[in-house]
């Protein structure tokens, strides 16, 4: 059992749909905060010095300082409180608020960089645009890689040219390294040219629907090894994501959950980045771009850089 998860067991819980749920008023108590309907028994907020969190009923999404992060479970209401699932406190909002809670703080200086797709996998491809992701993937991780060396970390590729590379061999990489971070690029797309954005992705945990559905299968209840790294992986995530909406033109579509085969089988913290939309007519221009492609590994890097200084503060808070 982990320290957060005791944290909420003395917040004490209640039941929806068999879903243990906290109050928000007990949670803005325990993490000295206060609480105010913006719009009565709809959307609360939770505010300090430095933090703000926005609650709608029934929604499955709440905003962190603005930035968007994806619930296992919707938001309910009773009375005249709303309430978060414990699980989505442990897993998705203690991480971020109080990481210095988790045990074992982990280092950060040598990053697996993996290009997604490659060699016969083109990933998505705008024939209009004549762009491809995997092209592009692998031109904003070269930009990463040289950011992150110029900063002094040791930086590994999955993929070095043009090739293909099985799924389960990326991970691989990443842990027979002993690596510290693996981090996979990729493009979106979708049949609707108007959708865009960009998103970040961390493992789903254990006992929750991952952000694409809502309802909870068996397989779900599985432990995986990414999911011993759920609050260095969400911790990393919410920056990068943070860094990639403040710094690009574009929509933010959230930290999202997802049990992909490179995150699941990880022994390090790891995040999927989907840089943008190139089936949108707007966002693959910008892509075709080297300075915007530039922005994007810039922005990234910024996140690390985010996610290691505080890392650095709770070791020497520690």
């Amino acid at each position: 059992m982990g320290i957060n998860s005791l944290i909420s067991e003395a917040l004490g819980s209640v039941q929806f749909n068999g879903v243990h749920y906290l109050s928000l008023k007990d949670v803005a108590a325990n993490l000295g905060m206060k609480r105010e309907w913006m719009k009565k028994k709809e959307t609360m907020t939770l505010n300090s010095k430095w933090t703000q969190l926005i609650f709608s009923v029934d929604k499955r999404d709440i905003k962190l300082n603005g930035i968007r992060i994806f619930l296992g479970y919707p938001v309910a209401l009773k009375g005249q409180d709303l309430y978060i699932s414990e699980l989505d406190f442990n897993h998705n909002v203690a991480p971020i608020l109080t990481p210095q809670k988790t045990p074992d703080i982990p280092k950060l200086y040598h990053i697996v960089i993996d290009p997604g797709h490659g060699g016969k996998d083109p990933g998505s491809v705008n024939n209009f645009s004549k762009i491809k992701e995997k092209t592009l993937a692998f031109d904003i991780s070269i930009r990463l890689k040289k950011i992150l060396e110029s900063k002094n970390y040791r930086v590994t590729l999955t993929r070095k040219s043009d090739q293909f590379v099985e799924l389960e061999k990326r991970p691989a990489i990443a842990n027979a390294l002993k690596a510290d971070l693996f981090i996979s690029i990729h493009l979106n797309s979708h049949t609707s040219k108007t959708v865009q954005g960009l998103e970040t992705y961390v493992i789903t945990p254990h006992n929750q629907p991952s952000t694409g559905r809502k309802i909870l299968r068996p397989s779900d209840r599985r432990r995986y090894p990414g999911n011993r790294q759920n609050t260095w992986s969400t911790l990393v995530g919410y920056y990068v994501q943070s860094e990639l909406v403040r710094s690009l033109p574009s929509l933010d579509r959230g930290l999202k959950r997802a049990r992909f085969m490179f995150l699941k089988e990880l022994n390090c913290p790891g995040l999927l980045v989907e840089s943008g939309f190139i089936s949108n007519a707007i966002e693959s221009r910008n892509l075709r771009k080297a300075n915007y492609r530039h922005l994007i590994a810039q922005a990234v890097a910024d996140g690390l850089l985010r996610y290691e200084k505080t890392l650095n503060r709770l070791r020497q808070n520690s």
